[in-house]
């Protein structure tokens, strides 16, 4: 029979074990709305970086457009030929970098009035936008707003910048951000790659070559201009979560940003000391130049 003593003892030890267990349940509480609230945070800091790197980098149609601005003649051989959808379709990586790719080749065919062709791409966008799962970015409506504006190219770049505004909308929605930087990082580096390829498809014995230069120079300054997004496509992409495919792109990205540290330095330099004489030219941005071929082969093949 239990005492009055062992009685006491009895109830101190169950009120011990409750006040054990509820400390425990509290500290799991409180550690769970700590990680939620640190998910939270981070996931809204990957969306600030998604829309800081959509509006500082340029919208798929705008590096095409300063190309023709510049007086650049059309070159059908550098856009990704459309032969190579079928090569994406079920590869969704794959399939999300050339959209973005598609997209700014789209703004490249509207910018010099290739209107039949540049429909031909936005049927390709909606191949590769249905295989990743945002087909309504490029519902009926929109590809029959696109034909019937074949003859504005102004509509057309809109039309297309508004296309992949809602595709990255519908990815954020549904927290693919993968995704939207894979997209955004194929639209970069289509737009580095034809001011690169413009520049080193410029005939050399067409003029001298203080002429050539001087041509030459707004589209040299066109790809240095890109050295912002670049970083700013680099710090998402190191902020996602890693996979085989990101971790690819990042070294690749950086490769490229190291060289645009190295060249710019010496160009900053340069203009730094007031050479009158001083202009831009390709061969400052030979190795700018060969690595942005390298990726560009590799994200279309």
């Amino acid at each position: 029979m239990i005492n009055y003593k062992q009685s006491i003892n009895l109830c101190f030890a169950v009120a011990l074990t409750v006040f054990i267990c509820s400390c425990g349940s509290n500290s799991k509480k409180v550690a769970a709305e700590a990680e939620a609230e640190a998910f939270e945070k981070a996931e809204n800091q990957l969306l600030n970086e998604i829309d800081k790197v959509v509006h500082d980098m340029p919208p798929p149609s705008e590096v095409p457009y300063m190309l023709q601005a510049t007086g650049s003649d059309f070159n059908g051989d550098l856009i990704n030929s459309i032969d190579n959808v079928s090569k994406y379709e079920n590869v969704a990586d794959k399939a999300a970098m050339n959209l973005g790719a598609y997209a700014t080749d789209i703004g490249y065919l509207s910018s010099y009035d290739q209107v039949q062709d540049a429909l031909k791409y936005m049927e390709a966008c909606q191949k590769l936008a249905d295989q990743i799962g945002i087909a309504s970015a490029f519902e009926l409506d929109l590809m029959e707003r696109f034909e019937k504006n074949l003859g504005n190219k102004d509509s057309l770049a809109n039309l297309i910048n508004y296309a992949m505004e809602v595709a990255e909308e519908k990815l954020e929605a549904t927290d693919r951000l993968q995704t939207v930087a894979l997209i955004l990082s194929g639209s970069y580096i289509e737009g580095l790659y034809l001011s690169v390829m413009v520049i080193d498809t410029y005939p050399e014995d067409l003029l001298p070559e203080a002429s050539r230069n001087l041509i030459l120079e707004p589209l040299v300054k066109i790809i240095i201009d890109q050295k912002e997004p670049l970083n700013d496509v680099v710090k998402l992409l190191k902020d996602l979560k890693s996979d085989d495919t990101i971790a690819g792109v990042v070294a690749e990205f950086d490769i490229l940003r190291v060289l645009y540290q190295e060249d710019l330095a010496e160009i900053d330099k340069k203009i730094a000391e007031g050479d009158p004489n001083f202009t831009l030219n390709k061969d400052m941005l030979v190795d700018i130049i060969a690595e942005v071929k390298r990726i560009r082969a590799e994200m279309v093949r």
